[in-house]
């Protein structure tokens, strides 16, 4: 059985991490692919959701999407989540498997400096994503100049235009989402007040008295 594994914060998950990890599959044959919610991300300062807040985004957000799973792994292992720790788990807990690590365009270009880069490489095969251009080429250009060229594969997604960070925005300043969440994973939001989002409005909100 051969995995993808797309890990990230997830803050919050977006319909460009879905049609990703869609795409992914459907182009890769996969049995599956694990979105894995990062516990302590190493490279980022920090979530403004809680691990068990994203967790649950993620499971709302693939629901009814066939293929895609969501794990907590590094979550309950707790402190700074490292990727060559969360395959050493999987290899164990799915014994006989095989896993592609699925990376953006920009994930990719970095990916030399994550720990133990050159053990992460060698325990799956790196898959990378993203849009055609010229930034995509250079970090294709980067991860092979310190890996070596044919150490990964590239397939070109046209991936939906939104990040977490321009979400977190929108909501904050009362601006539409439509189009960048899961419907439910945007209602969790507005429940929860996350990012500074507001109730979303009632049917009956538009008159006045009683």
């Amino acid at each position: 059985m051969r995995y993808g594994i797309l890990g990230g914060s997830f803050d919050p998950i977006h319909l460009g991490h879905t049609a990703a990890a869609e795409g992914v599959l459907a182009r890769r044959g996969l049995a599956a692919v694990l979105l894995v919610p990062a516990g302590q991300a190493p490279h980022k300062r920090g979530c403004v959701a809680s691990f068990a807040e994203r967790l649950e985004m993620a499971r709302l957000a693939v629901r009814g999407r066939a293929g895609l799973e969501v794990l907590d792994l590094e979550g309950v292992r707790g402190g700074i989540s490292y990727t060559i720790d969360t395959l050493g788990e999987l290899r164990r807990i799915r014994p006989g498997a095989s896993f592609e690590l699925l990376v953006g365009a920009d994930m990719l270009g970095d990916l030399p400096t994550w720990r133990r880069a050159e053990e992460v490489v060698s325990a799956a095969l790196v898959v990378g994503f993203g849009r055609p251009g010229e930034a995509s080429e250079a970090a294709r250009r980067r991860f092979d100049e310190v890996f070596g060229a044919g150490r990964h594969i590239w397939i070109e997604l046209e991936a939906v235009p939104v990040s977490s960070t321009e979400v977190r925005r929108r909501l904050a300043a009362g601006e539409p989402v439509g189009g960048l969440l899961d419907p439910s994973v945007e209602a969790f939001i507005r429940g929860r007040g996350l990012y500074g989002a507001q109730p979303a409005a009632g049917p009956d909100s538009h008159r006045k008295g009683g």
